[in-house]
Order: structure tokens, then sequence, then C-alpha cells
């Protein structure tokens, strides 16, 4: 018999009071990172985490706590000992696909969803295994060139040209030292197992996912809008959010819009 993914305690910033609202960074996030998001959420209890091998949350030298299965069962734990739950989920990227990972294992804890720019996997396993070359390709340039210069690659791909274009030269700065901070061996594990390509695709399992939730992406970010409209046709319980002007990090490209969109959401559950 396979035992449950061994759930780590993560680190967490939490702020105000009311329903609990859990923000989920992507990867090379934190829970500073979400914080222009998680600022416009006034009126409930935030509770902002970091990811495994991100932030101030532990690096295990081993690949199975990095999983999103393993981190839907850490998410679960921090969910059950909240007050006032069941909570709310806002999951950006990575921390999206872990939100659905915990949506499909735990929906009891799970009071609505909120998905920025996410994916629920690859389906065909001839790109997931692609992917999965690609991500241990990059985890390895981590080791290779340190983790200065594998941040300063990561935020020169294309995904970034819409960000970077919306951020003041400081704003900008901010980002890349928050970046800088996790440890080299988390993000480069995470990578490896919590990666588009090493995640069990959930698309056929997503009309079972019943808690309501909002998909959200930005107009500039073609390839997720498309994932965004795919997402929102399959769930069951849900409403497509695309903002004109954003792409992929949409929360940081056009946080009052997003923030207001997630608001009225939350307020609606």
């Amino acid at each position: 018999m396979t035992s449950a993914p061994r759930a780590l305690q993560l680190a967490t910033t939490v702020a105000g009071s009311g329903a609990p609202v859990i923000v989920i960074h992507g990867f090379t996030g934190s829970a500073a990172a979400m914080a222009p998001l998680v600022d416009r959420l006034e009126g409930y209890r935030r509770v902002a985490v970091d990811l495994v091998g991100h932030g101030r949350s532990p690096s295990p030298p081993d690949l199975p706590p990095y999983s999103l299965e393993a981190t839907a069962e850490s998410l679960a734990e921090l969910a059950a000992a909240a007050p006032d739950g069941p909570c709310h989920f806002v999951g950006y990227s990575m921390g999206g696909r872990a939100a659905l990972a915990l949506a499909r294992s735990h929906p009891e804890v799970c009071r609505s969803l909120s998905l920025i720019s996410a994916t629920a996997g690859l389906a065909d396993a001839g790109e997931r295994a692609q992917r999965r070359e690609a991500d241990a390709d990059l985890a390895d340039r981590i080791g290779q060139h340190g983790l200065t210069r594998f941040v300063d690659d990561w935020v020169a791909l294309p995904m970034w040209h819409t960000l970077r274009a919306r951020l003041d030269l400081d704003e900008w700065d901010a980002s890349i030292r928050q970046r800088r901070q996790s440890n080299p061996a988390g993000l480069a594990n995470s990578l490896r197992a919590a990666g588009t390509g090493s995640m069990t695709p959930l698309w056929d399992q997503l009309v079972g996912i019943a808690v309501p939730t909002l998909v959200v992406c930005g107009k500039l970010d073609a390839k997720f809008v498309t994932t965004g409209r795919k997402l929102a046709s399959l769930l069951p319980d849900s409403e497509l959010v695309v903002l004109d002007g954003a792409g992929h990090a949409v929360h940081l490209e056009d946080p009052d819009r997003c923030a207001a969109a997630i608001r009225q959401h939350l307020d609606a559950h």
C-alpha cells in the first residue's frame, strides 16, 4: 500500500482577520512576492505561504516533499488548522497548480479557488517527458552557474517582458532580490519534482472538482489565455476573467484589477 506524501510545515506570513485566504506564489517566488495582491485583499485573514524550497520554508535534500501531491498535503494541514475554515485559496502559476491538486485531493478544506495564470498540467506524455528534461537542465544550471546567474537568465525569458515593462526600476530590483533569497538546492529540487512535466495531469479530473473557481489570466499571455479558457470550460463551477494589457504575472502587472476580480469572487463565496 502506497503511503501518503509527507507533509512539511510551510512558513507563512499572516495579516488581517476574517475568513481565511491562503495565497500561494509561483516558482522562484515567496510570500513576499505576493504582497501587492495580499495587501489589496483587506477584510480577510490573509495567509501567504512560502512553498517548499522557497523563501523561509524547508529545502529538504530528497525530492518527494517537493511534489505537488506532498505540497497539497502541507496546504491541507495548514488549512485544517485555520480558524473559520474552510479556506479560500489563491494560487499563481505553480501555486495555482498546487491549489488544483489540493482541491482534487482535499476539497473539504477549500471554500473557493482563484487560479492566476495556472494550468492543469500537460496531457501528452511526450510533452511531459520533454518538459521534465528541460526542467532538469534548468535545475542543473543552478548548481553549475549559481543562483544569481540563474535568476538573471530566468527573468530574461519572454514571459517576463510585460512585467519588466510595468514595474519601475526599484520594483524590478526588489523582485530580483526576492528571487535570489531562496535556497538554490531548494529551487533546483522544485524544478525537478514540481515542474509542469512532473505534475500528474488533472484535465480529466476537473469535472469532479466542484469548488467554486475563478480563473484569471492576462490577455497578453496568449498561451495561458488558451489554457485558462480550457480550465474554465471543464471546471463545473468556474468563471474566467481575462485582463487587457497584462501578461503572465497579471497580479503584479495589474494588481488593482486582479485583486478586484478576486475580491468579488471571495465575497460571493
